[in-house]
């Protein structure tokens, strides 16, 4: 199995010739994940494939080396603890640096930083602050209508928003780091031309102050005009985060303290190098690990330090919705805009990967955010369907994507296979009425196949998925899906199901008819109720008790 970017035709046809679920979890994301045998095998074969790796210097995911740190863990919102760690120091690491790498380790963490710094932006000001135009919230900008006489040399900045910025969706310089500047000297055996002195960029990152750093701005040409495509920008980061302490009032230094390491105890995670350096991963030396480089303007871009325990308890912290409310952190995670492959896409300022073949017939979005400073490689991921993600750091030459590839081989078809034998033991079973009515449902599960199955589904004496049969153009593979709609109840909980049939209307429609499932949700209605509801009410256990299909006046008793 790999991490698709979504780039296979042949995978597009595996999908829309196989059941289309409703997009999202197929069942309730899995709990104790710690006690499950399912998982603690699935550890097992990992560190076993990670161990192999590194004797032979090579996995099914592409080489590495032996010489590196490498770190990796995953983690749950269930559990405080990790699910799993694994560290290996390699032969790199230097004084006064850890010989000994943990969960507490210190790490550069390279442009993960990004996505802090979005995070603090939508606690400090809300998601309501994404169509802030930019100009309203740096004065250096407001006024800046050059634009008007030459649009191609300069950018209109009345029209990028700071959602814009933190989507890579502005069309502004990626850098204004000079990745050429060593050739300024001697240019002509590189096919470059020699610049005067008035052709140079006033200053490079990170040695520029504030004023510098506007004018060199003011240089650079517009790549897109805003919210045409996707741009990796640094530096619109960088004003993002000049825009957040100009609206908060605050420096961002006190934000990231009180926002973020104070409210969630982070132990690692600071604005400038760590006082101690006694925890810091530090390979080759102090120079050449980059492990004092101050980048200045440019940290919220790329500059901040973390251990992988601090990243695990902001990963919980999204996910959890613990600085977030709800309806902000569902927004926060999902795509803004495609990129140029059809398995990924990217957010505010996520990079998302879409994993087609962990399971069957689903597909799996990573929410992640990569980080690169060199030596330095760093990545978190969450993914909200199951509650769950993971970060990795490399330090040295190496990288973790094999690591990546290793860990969700092994780890996300077990963590499926826990979340479908938990939800069989909740819900599956034979629903009956208790007032004479002739009327029943049966649940079950399949190993690799998504959500609950209605084996058998009576109403009124009615073989209802008859039915559906007819009147749908579907096949007897009926299946529920669970929502996030639910309520407190007695000693549990209400929570609500949808059922979607297999439609086979749309099976080789191609290309505009694929996985056509979303559609037929709450597509039928008697009364004021959809057919296609179920309501189930749980037990202090989370056992389900009861369902009620309120279109069909019906409530069934578990047997």
């Amino acid at each position: 199995m790999r991490i698709q970017y979504l780039a296979s035709g042949s995978i597009f046809l595996h999908l829309t010739n196989a059941f289309c679920p409703v997009y999202g979890p197929s069942f309730p994301a899995p709990t104790s994940l710690s006690q499950s045998s399912v998982i603690k095998s699935a550890f097992s074969d990992l560190t076993a494939a990670l161990n192999k790796a590194f004797e032979t210097g090579n996995s099914s995911h592409g080489p590495n080396d032996k010489v590196s740190a490498n770190a990796i863990q995953v983690f749950s919102i269930d559990e405080d603890a990790p699910l799993y760690e694994f560290y290996r120091e390699g032969s790199l690491l230097s004084s006064p640096g850890t010989k000994k790498i943990d969960g507490d380790s210190i790490w550069r963490v390279g442009s993960i930083s990004k996505l802090i710094t979005v995070y603090m932006t939508l606690a400090e000001l809300g998601d309501g602050v994404w169509d802030t135009k930019i100009t309203d919230a740096i004065p250096e900008l407001k006024g800046n209508e050059k634009w008007k006489e030459d649009p191609v040399r300069h950018v209109n900045w009345d029209e990028v928003t700071l959602g814009a910025l933190a989507g890579h969706l502005a069309g502004v310089a990626q850098s204004l780091t000079v990745q050429l500047g060593s050739l300024y000297q001697n240019p002509t055996p590189y096919g470059f031309p020699v610049l005067d002195s008035t052709e140079l960029p006033p200053c490079i990152l990170p040695g520029c102050d504030r004023k510098a750093f506007f004018e060199a701005l003011d240089l650079r040409q517009p790549i897109f005009l805003p919210n045409t495509s996707p741009v990796y920008s640094s530096v619109g980061i960088v004003l993002l985060a000049f825009a957040l302490e100009n609206l908060s009032g605050k420096t961002y230094q006190d934000m990231l303290q009180s926002v973020l390491i104070d409210r969630l105890g982070l132990t690692g995670t600071s604005y400038s190098k760590p006082a101690d350096d006694s925890r810091g991963v530090i390979p080759y030396n102090l120079s050449s690990s980059l492990w004092t480089y101050d980048l200045s303007e440019l940290t919220p871009a790329g500059g901040l330090y973390s251990s992988l325990n601090d990243l695990a308890k902001f990963g919980r912290s999204i996910l959890r919705s613990t600085i977030l409310d709800e309806n902000t952190t569902r927004g926060w995670l999902k795509p803004i805009t495609f990129n140029g492959n059809l398995y990924s896409a990217t957010g505010r300022t996520w990079e998302i990967y879409r994993v087609a073949d962990a399971v069957p017939d689903q597909v799996i979005d990573f929410y992640s955010k990569g980080g690169d400073i060199t030596p330095y490689k760093t990545f978190i991921a969450v993914v909200p369907d199951l509650k769950m993600g993971f970060a990795a750091a490399v330090a040295g030459t190496g990288s973790h994507r094999w690591m990546d590839g290793l860990l969700i081989d092994a780890v996300f078809p077990a963590v499926q296979e826990a979340a479908r034998q938990q939800a069989h033991a909740a819900y599956g079973g034979t629903y009956k009425a208790t007032n004479g009515l002739n009327s029943s449902l049966t649940l079950a599960s399949e190993a690799g196949k998504s959500g609950l199955l209605i084996s058998e589904w009576i109403s009124n004496g009615t073989d209802f998925i008859s039915i559906t049969e007819a009147t749908q153009g579907s096949s007897r593979d009926v299946r529920l899906f669970p929502t996030n709609v639910e309520r407190k109840s007695g000693d549990g909980k209400e929570v609500a199901w949808r059922v979607a049939p297999d439609l086979l209307e749309f099976k080789d429609d191609l290309p505009f008819s694929a996985c056509r499932t979303w559609f037929g949700i709450d597509s039928q209605t008697y009364g004021n109720h959809a057919v296609d509801e179920m309501i189930f009410q749980l037990d202090g256990n989370g056992k389900a008790v009861k369902v009620s299909l309120p279109a069909f006046k019906v409530g069934l008793e578990r047997q």
